[in-house]
């Protein structure tokens, strides 16, 4: 199944699964065990260039921080069987110095930091990640998601971590799997159209006249400030042509592009409607309406088709909720 493909059972983005736990292990989140957040880890940084030198650079998916231990795990999330060397063989070279000189990370004291890498796997594939690690001499502790996460190989240095995983953590079903991460640099435009357009419409019920693009990428993306500059770029990059796009054509009649005052790099988007000003009825026209045009939106960014003005908003109304 190709990485941007949506699992069967979660409808999430397959190779978000398991970096998605992982960052719920480092969250207070009554839906998700948070234990590594009770281990007095926290988040420190997603999908971040890290490189050792004479080895090369990978993306570490995780990068987290226990600042009393002045220690890092760096997390290598697989959603399939698909696992590199060459990438595994950064993992094992890279030091607490390389973290915080190319990983944007900083520790409480650099000169005594260390870090480890972990691989976590889903349960179907661990045994294929645990032989191809053995075969290239690497001791990565292995953690499998299933109905428990599991230690299914090695050890932490940590011991508190390596007694909690060993013992193994129950998960809910993978299918209510946290959403802190929901796309990444394989997701195409049109599921990004979907969760821009949504956050969109939510500042106007929230009656925000204006938002700037980099305000809708930190509701959109919660830990916005975590992630790596390669995904920081490209999101912005889509989300700005989205925006455009949409305020040209879909949402020509209710926003409009505009410039912000205090950062003239940045994108600023202008409500040009009341919709909460609106009677309760107009106003629920006007949110149906909003809801087809996602849609079309969507639809015709997945067919990489242009707007088609001949199919406007008039055509858009659902039976029933037509203007007078």
């Amino acid at each position: 199944m190709p990485p941007d493909e949506p699992s069967p059972t979660t409808g999430l983005q397959r190779d978000l699964i398991p970096v998605n736990a992982v960052i719920g292990f480092l969250k207070r989140d009554k839906k998700w065990p948070s234990v590594l957040y009770q281990l007095g880890y926290r988040l420190a940084m997603i999908e971040q260039p890290v490189s050792a030198a004479a080895v090369g650079t990978a993306e570490i998916d995780v990068i987290c921080l226990n600042r009393k231990r002045n220690h890092g795990m760096l997390w290598e999330c697989k959603s399939g069987r698909t696992i590199e060397e060459r990438q595994a063989r950064v993992y094992a070279a890279v030091n607490a110095e390389d973290v915080q000189r190319t990983g944007n990370v900083t520790f409480p004291h650099p000169t005594s930091a260390s870090v480890e890498p972990v691989y976590c796997c889903l349960e179907a594939d661990r045994q294929v990640i645990i032989d191809a690690l053995a075969g290239w001499g690497l001791t990565f502790p292995v953690i499998s998601l299933g109905e428990r996460a599991v230690l299914a190989r090695g050890q932490f240095e940590d011991p508190d971590a390596t007694e909690c995983f060993s013992e193994g953590i129950t998960l809910p079903p993978l299918e209510e799997v946290p959403r802190f991460l929901i796309a990444n640099t394989h997701t195409p435009k049109w599921r990004l159209a979907g969760a821009f357009f949504a956050t969109m419409v939510s500042f106007l019920r929230k009656q925000s006249g204006t938002f700037s693009l980099r305000h809708m990428l930190e509701e959109t993306f919660p830990d916005w400030e975590c992630m790596g500059t390669d995904l920081r770029r490209y999101l912005s990059s889509v989300a700005r042509e989205i925006v455009n796009d949409l305020c040209e054509n879909e949402l020509r009649d209710f926003a409009r592009i505009g410039k912000a005052s205090h950062s003239p790099g940045d994108t600023l988007v202008e409500f040009t409607v009341d919709v909460l000003g609106q009677d309760a009825s107009t106003r629920t026209r006007t949110f149906q309406k909003l809801l087809r045009l996602a849609y079309g939106y969507i639809e015709r960014s997945k067919e990489d088709r242009p707007y088609e003005p001949t199919r406007g908003a008039e055509t858009l109304w659902l039976p029933g909720l037509e203007p007078e």
